[in-house]
This record gives C-alpha cells, sequence and structure tokens, in this order.
C-alpha cells in the first residue's frame, strides 16, 4: 500500500516544474499587488476588485480547459495515443468559444455591476480601466491556459514551467515601466497591470503554440496542419469533466472574490489589505495546487493503464507530501509574518490588517494541504462530481452566510469572513477525504470506450 521510492522520484520530476509554474502564474498576481500598493493605496483596492471580479471568472474557465488533461492522461495510459489531437483541436475551439461569450458578457454587465457596488469614483475607474486592457488579451490567456494543460498531460511540465517563468520575468518589468511609468511612457498606475498582463500573454501564446508545432510527440499530431471541423461529441466528453471542475473551482475561488467585494463596506483600507493577504495566501496555496496537477497526471495514467494498486500508492504519496509541505510553509509564515505584511505596504494602518488576515490565512495553508491534493486525486479517477457538490454547499450554503453573520453580529468585523473561511475549508476537506478513501480508491473506474473519428 505505501509508496516506493521510485514513485517519489517521478512525482517530484513532474511536481517542481507544475510548482514553478503555479508560482509564475500565480506571481503576476502577487507582483501586481504588491507594485500597485506601492502606488498608493487607491490603485491597490481599484486592482483588487477588478481581480476578485475576474479571477473566479478565469479560475472557472481553467477548470473547464482542465478537463482534457485526465482525457489525454487516461488515454496515454492506454497506449490509444492515436485518439489524442482530436481531443486537443476541440478543446482549443472550445476555449475560443468561451473566450467570446466572457467578452461580451463582461462589456454588457461591467458597467453597472461597478455602479452597483457603490465603490468611490477613484477606485472605480481604475478597477474598470484594468479590465478593459485584460479583454484585450482573451484570446491568448484562455488559449495559452489549454495549451497549458495539454502539454502537462504528457508529463512534458518542464515546457510550462519555463514558458511561465518567462512571462513573469517579462510581466514584472512591464509592470514596473507602465505603472510608474519611464521617458515618454506615463505612468498608468493599477491599470497598468492590466496592460502588462495582456501583452506578456500574447508572448506566452506564441511560445506554447511553437511548441505543439515543433516538439515531439505534438509534432506528430500535426495540430496545425490537419485542421479538423468541430466535433460536438470531443467537446461533450470535455465537458462532461470539465464542467463539474468549473463549477467546484469557481465556488471556491468565487468564494475569496466574494469576501474581497464585501471588503469594500469596511472601507478602501481592508479593501487593500485583504486583497494583500489574499495575494499571499494564493501562492502559498500553489503547493496543494501542485500536488493537486501532479496527481491527476499520475494517477490517470495509472487508472488508464488498470493499474489501480499503483494509483493508490500515488494518492497516498500525494496526500503525505502535502502535510509535510504544509507545516513547513506555516512555520515560515508565522515566524516572517511582519516582514511579508510590510512588503505590501509601507501604510501602518493598512500594515495592521495585513498582518491580521495573514494570521488567519496561515490555517488555510493546513485545512488546503487536506483537502487540495484530493481534488486531484479525484479527477485522476473522473470521480468529479462529488467535487462539486461538496464546494457548492460548502462554500456558498455554509461560509458565506455564516461569514455575513460573523461579521456583522459578533466583533470580528471583516475578520469573521476568514474564520467562516477556515471552518468551509476545513468541513470541505473532511468530505473529500471521505470520498475517496471510503468509496473511489476501491471502485473499479469504468474506461472510455474508443472515440476513433
Amino acid at each position: 500500500m505505501f509508496p516506493h521510492l521510485f514513485q517519489l522520484r517521478h512525482f517530484l520530476v513532474l511536481f517542481f516544474p507544475l510548482l514553478l509554474t503555479q508560482m509564475a502564474q500565480v506571481g503576476t498576481a502577487v507582483f501586481s499587488s504588491i507594485f500597485s500598493g506601492r502606488a498608493g493605496t487607491i490603485d491597490l483596492a481599484g486592482v483588487a476588485v477588478a481581480v476578485n471580479i475576474w479571477y473566479p471568472v478565469f479560475a472557472g474557465l481553467c477548470g473547464i480547459f482542465f478537463g482534457i488533461s485526465p482525457i489525454i492522461a487516461q488515454l496515454r495510459g492506454a497506449k490509444r495515443t492515436e485518439e489524442i489531437p482530436p481531443y486537443i483541436m476541440q478543446s482549443l475551439y472550445l476555449s475560443l468559444g468561451f473566450t467570446v461569450v466572457i467578452f461580451l458578457a463582461g462589456a454588457v454587465l461591467m458597467p453597472p455591476f461597478l455602479d452597483f457596488m457603490g465603490l468611490d469614483a477613484p477606485v472605480r475607474y481604475i478597477a474598470w480601466e484594468y479590465l478593459k486592457a485584460l479583454a484585450l488579451g482573451l484570446v491568448p490567456i484562455c488559449l495559452q491556459a489549454t495549451m497549458r494543460y495539454i502539454v502537462d498531460a504528457h508529463g512534458k511540465t518542464h515546457v510550462s514551467m519555463t514558458i511561465l517563468v518567462i512571462n513573469l520575468v517579462l510581466t514584472i518589468l512591464l509592470f514596473r515601466l507602465l505603472i510608474f511609468g519611464a521617458g515618454p511612457i506615463p505612468a498608468m498606475g493599477g491599470i497598468g497591470t492590466g496592460y502588462a498582463i495582456t501583452i506578456a500573454s500574447w508572448l506566452s501564446f506564441l511560445l506554447f503554440a511553437a511548441v505543439l508545432q515543433w516538439m515531439e510527440p505534438f509534432r506528430s499530431y500535426h495540430l496545425w496542419s490537419r485542421l479538423r471541423p468541430v466535433s460536438w461529441h470531443h467537446i461533450h466528453h470535455q465537458l462532461e469533466l470539465g464542467i463539474p471542475i468549473f463549477i467546484a473551482v469557481f465556488c471556491e475561488t468565487s468564494l475569496f472574490s466574494i469576501v474581497g467585494l464585501f471588503m469594500a463596506e469596511f472601507g478602501t483600507l481592508y479593501l487593500a489589505a485583504n486583497q494583500a493577504a489574499i495575494s499571499y495566501s494564493t501562492l502559498t496555496y500553489t503547493l496543494p495546487w501542485s500536488i493537486s496537477l501532479t496527481a491527476t497526471i499520475v494517477i490517470g495514467y495509472e487508472v488508464g493503464a488498470r493499474n489501480y494498486a499503483a494509483a493508490r500508492q500515488y494518492a497516498l504519496l500525494c496526500q503525505m507530501t502535502a502535510f509535510v509541505i504544509a507545516l513547513g510553509l506555516i512555520a515560515m509564515t508565522y515566524h516572517f509574518i511582519d516582514p511579508i505584511a510590510r512588503v505590501f505596504t509601507s501604510d501602518a494602518e493598512t500594515f495592521r490588517a495585513i498582518r491580521m488576515f495573514i494570521f488567519y490565512a496561515v490555517a488555510f495553508s493546513f485545512f488546503d494541504a487536506a483537502g487540495t491534493p484530493v481534488q486531484g486525486i479525484l479527477r485522476g479517477y473522473k470521480d468529479v462530481k462529488i467535487i462539486t457538490y461538496v464546494a457548492f454547499v460548502t462554500y456558498w450554503l455554509i461560509s458565506i452566510p455564516m461569514g455575513y453573520a460573523m461579521a456583522h453580529a459578533t466583533s470580528y468585523g471583516p475578520y469573521g469572513y476568514w474564520i467562516s473561511l477556515i471552518i468551509g475549508l476545513a468541513i470541505n476537506a473532511s468530505a473529500l477525504n471521505w470520498r475517496l478513501w471510503k468509496h473511489t480508491v476501491w471502485k473499479v473506474p469504468i474506461s472510455y470506450p474508443s472515440t476513433k473519428e
């Protein structure tokens, strides 16, 4: 039952590039908060509003795009690689379709929604201009996300890592240039972060497209020279997996975003402080999330090969690794909590608020380690619907109402939301672990029927 040393080595070979990839991706949000905070509290608050609107939408879309990963992993494990190219092309068509939907929905719904929030005029202006800048990069942002999951599912995690590290370096340089200005380029403040992300995303998209054209095994797929018509069969197959993942991811990320938007009623200071702490928490979340992504790949491969004993060993390995990392992370955060908070602001009042939020975020690390890897394990088994049900109940029916009550009916104020988040994460982790070890790992999965064109 216990994992072998060679399994640990294989796991780590995939995990570390995925971790650096996730940190590079999340680093964009973290540095946008840091640079915006240095530009001013109003800039940070405006970016916070925009990010809290955009991020759950994007993260949810990534859940749909991620549906391609277990499909490819199991087809590779079953030695049915000839069936992979059609799925790749249909996943790219799917991402383009969602790009159009998001663009049109944002153009129509965002102005009245921002008005409804009752934001201070400068904060609203920065938020809206940020979102308009980001809209120029919707196509590459969505396509590169899909391409990344395609590349990772083939075990080429180091390729995604390289591309997204390049993306992060370019984005940081553009943050510095566009937020504060230089020479003939005017200072754009927080709005500049939106344009920086858009420019860097176009470069990442082109690099991923080049990988799919010239690197093996993608080169042998002839993706760009053998364009296929839309196949609803393949798209429906991905949506069967992707939509439950979308709902689960959206429920979780929107929970944090809604809390961020609720902070507006407590003033610009708490709105900015909450965003800074969320940025740090999101960075630490890359550890269990990378384990989750790795779990989907290795377990999906073993399940596709019908090697269920190895799949259970990898499941245990993923959870053990997550807990060891979480303990180290908790100790580090608690010890360096003051320097971490000072990174985001030089204002004394904002510093105190950020410090308190980060203190609560320490508890996130433990329950994220307990629950997030299990999501990836279940996805490797294609047991995805339960993740959706659990996420909806724990986050929307428990955490949000409880947080609102604690914020308004107790002395905790804005911190009441974070306490409710901790409780929701704890219940979520408990439910998913019960599902995994009492049901899924002992259930013989149903393999996919042949889907050759």
